[in-house]
């Protein structure tokens, strides 16, 4: 019988919070649709909670999935896959007689039966400003602007703070791990974080127009394991992550 060793998550033996400040570096916007509203006072707003700019904690996931599944296809190893996600029948983590075969990327955020380990809540801005921007529609035939198409966006200025929150359930990034493809997965992990604070990652609409390149800027890093799951170690993420 097939064994999953990465459905694991029946028991929580460790917890890792990592709790800062993100930045966009450049215009932001993460819209809701093109407004239906007359009270609006542009054709394509920004998505808020409370009045306030949101960076969906979805939107934090989604990319860092795909980072993800980036840096696990360029190890160019067959022990470990990256599933099709619209494929039904595609096995997330498997081990039989053939031998072990994990996805990273569902292992860490989850897929079909297999739970994610990953939760992030959404950002909301707590320094910013707002601009608007007129835009032209592009005629795809001839490449020049269609008159009579403009329209204007909102978007988030640069330098913006907002929070962030994230959980890591049984998957010490800190500490590291013993089994191989626990050691994987802290590795990938570890390399999606580091990549937000150092390269960071675009985020949003517009991102081939320089929109939306978010960076970790300060952190927190609490880490709670067992036996005692209510004693927490809090380390500064920067210092951590300069040990990668």
């Amino acid at each position: 019988m097939a064994t999953n060793p990465c459905y694991d998550l029946d028991v929580i033996k460790s917890v890792v919070r990592i709790s800062g400040k993100v930045k966009n570096e450049t215009p932001l916007r993460i819209g809701y649709g093109k407004s239906q509203s007359f009270i609006d006072a542009t054709d394509n707003p920004i998505l808020r909670v409370n009045g306030k700019p949101v960076i969906p904690g979805s939107s934090f996931k989604g990319a860092f999935r795909s980072l993800a599944e980036a840096y696990v296809k360029s190890w160019n190893d067959p022990k470990y896959v990256v599933c099709d996600l619209d494929d039904d029948d595609c096995p997330s983590c498997v081990e039989d007689e053939k031998g072990a075969k994990f996805c990273i990327p569902c292992i860490i955020f989850g897929f079909k039966d297999l739970s994610s380990r990953v939760y992030i809540l959404d950002s909301v801005a707590e320094d910013y400003t707002i601009s608007q921007r007129t835009m032209v529609t592009i005629n795809r035939v001839f490449g020049g602007q269609l008159p009579g198409h403009l329209y204007t966006l909102d978007f988030v200025d640069p330098n913006a703070t907002f929070n962030f929150t994230m959980f890591l359930y049984n998957l010490d990034i800190v500490n590291g791990e013993t089994e191989e493809w626990r050691k994987k997965t802290v590795e990938v992990m570890r390399y999606v974080l580091k990549t937000l604070i150092t390269d960071g990652i675009f985020m949003g609409a517009k991102k081939s127009a320089g929109f939306g390149l978010v960076k970790l800027v300060s952190g927190e890093v609490e880490v709670r394991k067992l036996p005692d799951l209510m004693k927490s170690t809090k380390l500064d993420l920067m210092e951590v992550v300069k040990s990668w």
